[in-house]
């Protein structure tokens, strides 16, 4: 992909409805901040992240490493399907709300215009679609993506200038004393945590990033690709939310709608940002670990995806409390991983990965530790959720740099070492005279 493409795969990949409940949660009276504490914890979240995003794309971008793969470098050979799998079912899930969010819009465009419609039969009918779009792999995607995001941008702006035309921002959210402390630091980890997911695997994007201009593509790509995308998505979000208090998102958008064909029209900017988030952030990233860990092929792949995603029951979690604490779950397990492969890449190999090694699943490869585990990785991936459990609002905050530090100084003491050394010579067979 040239830069030119790059870039808007994210736009079309970022701005998505689950972007703007986010922040439809953060804000008094659905939340504890005011306007200005959420517009300033959403700029420092996304940066945070478009750091995330740029540090651990590296071996993707310079070396053509999928995350499934990338992850046998810190958790060894076997080991590496543990968080691979962890980030495919959040994937999946997204994938399920997702398609439940096209289907609602669908639904809510043809019941208003034409008075019919079927929820159900359109979300299986969504979900075929998002797979038929992603059937040929990365090629379809990009060009999609990169099409969508036009057309995307100018739906939202103008669902933006309505809203801001035909609505009055209440001064209560703006005069709510809201806090700078935990809620605060809570949101930013909130905004974080929608989008981990994509700063865990973003290899599998990054890899395919023209890399003629070294690593200034990869911070162009991602500064422009993601922080002004995701930002304004949240902003937008924040917007219906203070001016018409509905906590569904598509039927917040048909609520400010001048007329039932204007709102039809703002509604497939949800349709066609479903459809390009999927195929970039959730359909992708599970069918990769399902090629690694069960040798099927990306079509497969997709079929094993697309299926689970309709067995998700994504109807009980969005536009509820308990999507709020989705996030913070996932991302408590997702954070930690960051930063193993951060620390590994960065301060223990020092960007210095052996390629072929990776690639050998044998237990002859430099990656198979202990029965084809790294101690050092499980160990402080654990600790990072240990110590991210009790504090969920913080969640990742706290985890991914606890595992990062945990890494370091595990893999610099030898962990892994004293524990192949201890393990083996506990099961060593005893021989008679010894």
């Amino acid at each position: 992909m040239k830069l030119s493409q790059y870039v808007p795969l994210w736009w079309a990949a970022v701005i998505v409805v689950q972007s703007m409940a986010v922040a439809f949660f953060a804000i008094h009276p659905q939340g504890e901040l005011n306007l200005i504490q959420v517009i300033v914890a959403s700029l420092i979240g996304t940066i945070i992240l478009g750091l995330l995003f740029f540090l651990n794309g590296f071996p993707g971008f310079e070396e053509g490493v999928p995350f499934a793969v990338q992850t046998r470098s810190a958790f060894g050979v076997r080991g590496s399907t543990i968080p691979n799998y962890l980030r495919a079912v959040p994937a999946i899930i997204y994938l399920g709300i997702g398609n439940w969010i096209g289907a609602l819009a669908i639904n809510t465009i043809t019941t208003t215009l034409w008075g019919f419609g079927n929820l159900q039969v359109y979300f299986v009918l969504f979900g075929i679609l998002n797979l038929a779009l992603a059937w040929y792999g990365i090629d379809s995607i990009k060009w999609f993506d990169a099409i969508s995001a036009g057309v995307i941008v100018v739906l939202l702006a103008y669902t933006g200038y309505v809203v801001l035309s035909t609505q009055t921002i209440p001064s209560e959210p703006i005069n709510h004393p809201g806090s700078w402390g935990l809620p605060f630091i809570g949101f930013i980890a909130a905004v974080g945590g929608q989008l981990i997911t994509a700063a865990l695997n973003i290899s599998d994007i990054t890899r395919h990033l023209d890399t003629e201009r070294g690593a200034v593509n990869l911070a162009v790509g991602n500064l422009l690709g993601l922080v002004p995308a995701y930002l304004f998505m949240l902003l937008i979000g924040l917007l219906f939310s203070v001016t018409t208090g509905i906590t569904n998102p598509v039927e917040a958008i048909m609520a400010v709608a001048p007329s039932p064909a204007l709102g039809a029209a703002m509604l497939l900017f949800a349709i066609l940002a479903q459809i390009s988030t999927n195929l970039v952030n959730n359909l992708l990233p599970p069918t990769h670990v399902f090629q690694d860990s069960l040798g099927v092929s990306w079509k497969q792949g997709l079929v094993i995806t697309t299926v689970l995603s309709f067995l998700s029951f994504p109807w009980m979690l969005f536009t509820s409390a308990l999507f709020s604490t989705f996030i913070q779950i996932y991302a408590a397990f997702l954070g930690p991983i960051v930063g193993v492969l951060l620390a590994d890449y960065w301060i223990i190999r020092e960007r210095d990965t052996d390629i072929e090694a990776l690639y050998d699943r044998t237990d002859e490869s430099k990656f198979w530790f202990f029965r084809g585990f790294s101690a050092t990785g499980m160990v402080s991936t654990l600790l990072g959720v240990v110590v991210s459990l009790p504090i969920l609002d913080l969640s990742w905050v706290i985890g991914l740099p606890a595992a990062f530090v945990a890494y370091t100084v595990l893999s610099k003491a030898k962990f892994n070492e004293y524990v192949i050394r201890s393990l083996t010579t506990q099961s060593a067979p005893t021989v008679e005279g010894d």
